[in-house]
């Protein structure tokens, strides 16, 4: 079991890498080019990514763990990643404006922020985002 975990994760960690270009990339066209605000420009980025994500785990990470109820996936999905969103935004936040070094380092809280949320968005997604082949399992009876 450990070893899935790991094959698990290194996919989440490669499709958020994924996320991470759609967001930016969207982010970058929408308020450059279309003259988007920043806030408008970002929640449709965020949309954006956090649905490519989904698909691309769905198909990739945990393909043995899908619901079939697609929808309902997918807004445990978003939920769980809003949720990640707002604890590395508090993470960061918190480190940056508590501690001097970190105030003038942003990376620093940036990336203790992500990699804190990433473990969170990682078991969360596991457990909650992606129970459906888990509860399929249960109703039938298998292990």
């Amino acid at each position: 079991m450990p070893h899935v975990i790991v094959q698990q994760a290194g996919r989440f960690i490669i499709v958020g890498a994924i996320g991470f270009l759609v967001d930016a990339g969207i982010l970058t066209i929408l308020h450059s080019v279309f003259e988007f605000s920043l806030l408008h420009a970002r929640l449709c980025s965020f949309a954006a990514a956090v649905t490519v994500t989904w698909y691309l785990n769905r198909q990739h990470t945990f393909f043995d763990r899908k619901d079939t109820r697609v929808v309902h996936e997918w807004g445990r999905y978003v939920a769980v990643n809003s949720i990640g969103a707002l604890l590395n935004l508090g993470i960061f936040l918190l480190l940056a404006y508590r501690f001097a070094l970190f105030a003038s380092w942003p990376i620093i809280p940036l990336a203790i922020a992500s990699a804190i949320a990433l473990f969170f968005n990682f078991f969360a997604s596991r457990q909650l985002a992606f129970r459906g082949g888990q509860s399929a399992r249960k109703s039938t009876g298998a292990t």
